[in-house]
């Protein structure tokens, strides 16, 4: 019966050469005392095939072997969490460069006048610039941290720090006073352009270029209207008192979803009537407001998804803010 030898044989081959003689020594050992316990306790030598179940039990030969050998890794479990969170922050980065390059590639689609009929929309060159760009990306984040994991970079990441140094506690539901400065002013603006260039709520100046809606665009026009200045209201709120409440998350969520019904109904509705600029003929205008109101439908999905991410950040948010009411600011800090 030749399973020990071959079995010896097997893990030795999975060991380095300078460590072999000494592992299946101690493994060899290790084994024959196994074997000594199990006879004793079964009044007869071990069988072939009882021999070949106490193997199984021992494990693989490759698994007996990594067994002895110091744990390796790509990227160990100290860096892994920064490594996890830096591709999270590329992929969200690659994708907002892809949406910006669909939407640059609609605009010059429209500015070089193709018709409606014969184009649509960059899905497949977006979604392979997407994928490559993506895949570089990975391995190239990847290759930094499998280098800084083998360098003395890792140690003065982590060793050599200042317990000073430490962000401030804070509640867990503050709100940034200059993020609610920022968006009073961002509001205020788009409020003075939509009222300033919307001489009526049927038409639009930019430019030379003047576009003329279907009456459904004073429903669209109001109601945007209303929800920035709902926003810059809250967003004044939360300069005065900068923490959430269950009242202003609510009120949050209930304006991003109006305004997610209102933008995706404006995709919808073919709201474009009638453009126009100098040296325009009627015939290219009625070609450019098909395309453009068929541009429109095709981005309604996005437009949903979008909605829906949006409503999903503002309702867990609620949800959260309602588990914790009860948190003090140290136990809040430290969820």
């Amino acid at each position: 019966m030749d399973l020990i030898p071959r079995y010896l044989q097997a893990v030795r081959f999975w060991l380095p050469k300078k460590q072999q003689d000494d592992i299946i020594a101690e493994l060899s050992q290790d084994l024959r005392d196994q074997i000594e316990e199990r006879e004793a306790a079964l009044g007869h030598v071990l069988t072939e095939q009882e021999m070949e179940a106490l193997l199984r039990q021992r494990g693989s030969p490759i698994r007996v072997a990594n067994g002895y050998l110091p744990q390796r890794y790509l990227i160990g479990p100290l860096l892994f969490p920064i490594y996890l969170f830096v591709l999270k922050v590329v992929t969200f980065c690659i994708l907002a460069v892809a949406c910006v390059g669909w939407i640059a590639a609609i605009v010059s689609a429209a500015l070089r006048n193709v018709t409606h009929s014969t184009w649509h929309p960059p899905y497949a060159p977006v979604a392979g610039s997407l994928w490559t760009s993506w895949f570089a990306s990975m391995g190239m984040v990847t290759l930094i941290f499998a280098l800084i994991e083998r360098t003395d970079a890792k140690s003065q990441l982590f060793e050599h720090w200042n317990p000073h140094k430490l962000p401030p506690l804070r509640p867990l539901h503050s709100i940034p006073r200059s993020s609610s400065v920022i968006e009073i002013a961002v509001n205020l603006c788009v409020v003075a352009w939509w009222t300033g260039n919307l001489s009526s709520p049927l038409n639009l100046h930019i430019g030379n270029v003047h576009l003329s809606f279907t009456p459904a665009w004073t429903w669209f026009y109001w109601g945007i209207l209303l929800l920035t200045v709902g926003s810059a209201c809250i967003a004044a709120v939360n300069l005065l008192r900068p923490w959430w409440t269950p009242t202003r998350i609510a009120a949050r969520l209930c304006l991003d979803l109006a305004g997610a019904v209102f933008f995706c109904w404006l995709l919808r509705a073919n709201i474009v009537a009638g453009i126009a600029w100098p040296g325009v003929t009627p015939e290219k205008a009625a070609t450019v407001v098909a395309a453009v109101n068929q541009w429109l439908a095709w981005m309604f999905p996005w437009a949903v998804a979008i909605s829906l991410l949006v409503a999903a950040i503002n309702t867990w948010r609620l949800v959260r803010l309602m588990r914790h009411a009860g948190s003090s600011p140290i136990r809040a800090a430290a969820v």
